[in-house]
């Protein structure tokens, strides 16, 4: 596994007082067990897992496989959980996303991208801020987790565009 993570990353891994190498536990909600689960799906279309839906045939101008699978291969653990903390939230994902890849390594499935984006209600005002968006909102914890195919010139998310952003950004390549 090679890992790629953004600076604010980094920061809220040292805030949050977790390992670089993702060697804490956390509380697995039974949805998300489930999507760990799920039998890994390989076609002429892609690569998905079973409980994620189904992988369609590119129809439009701006498609390709790549987008189909970020898409069609995309959860938020956020969603799971009971009284999310930031830290919780976090947490969370970071662990759901290396038990995913690691599931796809243990099959020997290789040139996967598996990818993390994590946001703070404090991030998501700050980044509204900075885009001169009035602010009357609530913010709330925001998260996606997602996996593709890596094929040439179709890359969907590169390390290069979080350097300095509001996300927290997670790479795993298999």
């Amino acid at each position: 596994m090679n890992f790629k993570k953004n600076l604010l990353f980094n920061k809220l891994l040292k805030e949050y007082s977790l390992p670089v190498d993702f060697s804490f536990s956390v509380q697995i909600p039974r949805e998300i067990r489930k999507i760990l689960k799920s039998r890994i799906l390989v076609s002429d279309l892609g690569i998905s897992l079973e409980g994620l839906g189904k992988l369609y045939a590119v129809r439009e101008k701006h498609e390709t496989k790549t987008i189909i699978e970020d898409s069609q291969n995309h959860f938020h653990v956020d969603w799971y959980i009971k009284n999310p903390t930031n830290k919780k939230a976090f947490m969370l994902g970071v662990k759901t996303l290396y038990l995913l890849a690691e599931k796809f390594e243990k099959k020997k499935i290789k040139g996967v991208r598996f990818w993390y984006s994590f946001q703070t209600p404090e991030l998501a005002k700050l980044l509204d801020k900075s885009l001169k968006i009035k602010d009357d909102e609530t913010h709330y914890i925001s998260d996606r987790l997602s996996f593709y195919t890596r094929r040439k010139g179709e890359e969907i998310i590169s390390i290069k565009n979080f350097k300095k952003s509001f996300w927290a950004i997670l790479i795993i390549d298999i």
